[in-house]
């Protein structure tokens, strides 16, 4: 056998004649090993030199200009989504702060070459929509659902321009993909963006030479700020507010920049896969049998089957023994009872359907049809019980008249038809994307309904509805507490010729000012005035508008319509509301021991005065 290493563990091939030729040289010795012929012989054990195992280090790409120049504008947007936004109570300071968000994110992640979706490009436009209704109305409710809906269309602006949609478009698991993007991503990509930092600090010192010059400025700019502040009185008034609120500040300064990091992280990292080119994830995830999803919506079916079987008691005389004995239908009773229970049934018959057809799995590709045909009577059911809940609001309105949850609730159940009509078409026409069309309509329609006022549009309707006798009251107190938009339309009851409306809205509208922080009594409550803010970013126009003409309602009244009106103040200052009897009580301690009652009278709209001992 001829073997021939040499003293470094370097083998040589040899020919066909047998003979080694030193020339002919492999690099690797265990690659010349598995060429000889004599390799596989008994006993052969070649001499080998191994290198050991050294993991590779990870090379970050430093930041380009752009990627520098747009951390400090992530910073800049910060802090100005918490100064200008949420410390400012989300009023016209988010919507600015909002738009530089949405500017800065847009320049930083477009690109010409990328091919953006008509969704993604409608979910950014929806956003910066529903952006100005926070500086128009001040209903709260519909506010804190619009912020969550600006920040998720926001989102999947976000995901479309970037091209980082790692899932179809077209069906609800894009929800998951959102919910990754920005949730788990910003920390995951966190040390891409530390390393990438690192290996800029390492190749280009401008960044630190920035902050070395700032830092200097810093010593120059205490001795020159006192003396501009002496030379200008604007300037003064200035440096006053700011060194008055210095610790917000600080504090906001603070939080921004904890919050930047994870905010560039958020778009840096998308950037990234842009230029990787990552594609597109299988979002094929189903592991429930057809039996089992056939059996689970087969009970539930069952359950549906035997309610309306329970519904004939009411159209047939043969199946009235269903109903208890002492059943008496009246239009309040059938208006109050089981609408939210429907209501919800509908929401989780719409999960069922989704989660059913998201994770069972297909047979040949096809979706069983027993489990179609099931998914199908549940959906009609639903569209049943959505009817059903729309006569109940109708009738529940025409009884006790509007409010902005009856219209946000008949608003959610016309959202639920849509979407239970998308499904149905899903199940007979699976290629069909049916997520983006309910994502775009429905938050085009809850902007729109943003848009249209609801709450001066509700006490319109109560008003008119009122002096028409076609409610049984007008309830000032609900157009009170509802925001500022339907303060105007309640000033206008007080000063109409129906007197109890016009006492019950006065007093409606003194409790408006005693509760409001920024309005106030002054001169023995002879004048109201606005001790508010003129800060532009908590700026609200209904609100404004309530404010001005609470003022100007209640500065314009008579001696005799103040000196009421101060009666009633000394009542709510001095006296406890006992909700249940709907008047205010007061015990006064005297030589007798006095116990004061003032008891609302619907037929005055003033509150009685009573005395015990």
């Amino acid at each position: 056998m001829n073997q021939n290493p040499n003293n470094n563990g370097t083998y040589y091939a040899p020919p066909q004649g047998g003979q080694y030729q030193p020339q002919q040289q492999y690099a690797q010795p265990q690659q010349a090993y598995q060429m000889s012929q004599y390799a596989m012989h008994p006993g052969y054990y070649p001499q080998q030199n191994y290198r050991p195992y050294v993991p590779q280090k990870k090379v970050y790409k430093p930041f380009e200009k752009k990627d520098n120049l747009f951390f400090f504008l992530t910073l800049l947007a910060s802090f100005l989504m918490l100064d200008f936004g949420l410390f400012k109570g989300v009023k016209l300071g988010f919507t600015i702060a909002y738009l530089v968000l949405f500017e800065i994110t847009t320049v930083y992640l477009w690109k010409k070459s990328l091919k953006k979706s008509l969704f993604s490009l409608s979910c950014g436009v929806l956003s910066v929509a529903g952006a100005f209704t926070f500086s128009l109305y001040d209903n709260l409710l519909v506010n804190s659902i619009m912020f969550m809906l600006v920040f998720g269309l926001y989102g999947f602006y976000v995901l479309g321009i970037s091209g980082c949609f790692t899932r179809k478009q077209g069906n609800f698991k894009v929800l998951f993909n959102l919910g990754y993007s920005v949730f788990i991503q910003p920390f995951e990509g966190l040390i891409n963006v530390i390393g990438s930092a690192h290996a800029t600090s390492k190749k280009n010192k401008r960044l630190i030479y920035t902050i070395i010059g700032v830092a200097i400025a810093l010593p120059v700019l205490g001795i020159v700020i006192p003396l501009l502040v002496k030379s200008d009185a604007a300037f003064e008034a200035l440096v006053g507010k700011i060194i008055k609120n210095l610790g917000i500040y600080i504090a906001e300064i603070v939080l921004a920049v904890i919050a930047t990091p994870f905010l560039f992280s958020y778009f840096y990292n998308k950037r990234a896969e842009v230029e990787q080119k990552k594609p597109m994830k299988n979002d094929a995830h189903r592991f429930v049998v057809s039996p089992i999803s056939i059996a689970f919506l087969s009970t539930v079916s069952l359950t549906y089957v035997v309610y309306l079987f329970s519904q004939l008691a009411y159209f047939f005389d043969a199946f009235r023994g269903i109903l208890p004995a002492d059943y008496e239908y009246t239009a309040s009773a059938f208006a109050r009872r089981g609408f939210y229970e429907m209501f919800a049934v509908c929401v989780i018959n719409v999960l069922i359907i989704s989660a059913v057809n998201a994770f069972t799995k297909k047979d040949g590709g096809k979706m069983s049809p027993a489990v179609k045909a099931l998914s199908c009577f549940i959906s009609l059911f639903s569209v049943l019980l959505i009817v059903i809940s729309m006569q109940k609001m109708k009738l529940n309105i025409s009884i006790y008249g509007l409010s902005a949850n009856r219209v946000l609730v008949s608003t959610l159940m016309v959202m639920i038809l849509i979407m239970i009509a998308f499904f149905i078409l899903h199940i007979f026409a699976p290629k069909i994307s049916y997520f983006q069309p309910i994502i775009l309509i429905c938050s085009a329609m809850f902007i729109a309904l943003s848009f249209a006022n609801i709450d001066a549009r509700c006490a319109e309707y109560n008003i008119k509805a009122a002096s028409e006798n076609r409610i049984e009251m007008l309830d000032t107190q609900t157009i009170r507490k509802s925001s500022g938009a339907a303060i105007p339309y309640l000033i206008d009851v007080a000063k109409g010729s129906d007197k109890v409306a016009a006492n019950s809205a006065k007093t409606q509208l003194l409790i408006y000012i005693k509760d409001s922080e920024y309005l106030e009594f002054d001169n023995n409550k002879d004048k109201v005035k606005f001790t508010g803010s003129s800060d532009f970013r908590s700026y609200n126009i209904s609100r404004a508008g309530a404010y001005k003409g609470v003022c100007d309602y209640y500065n314009s009244l008579g001696e005799t319509e103040k000196k009421q009106a101060k009666d009633f103040i000394n009542m709510y200052e001095n006296s406890w509301y006992n909700e249940e009897e709907n008047c205010y009580e007061s015990y006064q301690i005297d030589d007798n021991g006095t116990q004061t009652v003032y008891r609302y009278n619907p037929k005055t709209g003033l509150y009685d005065k009573t005395e015990t001992k």
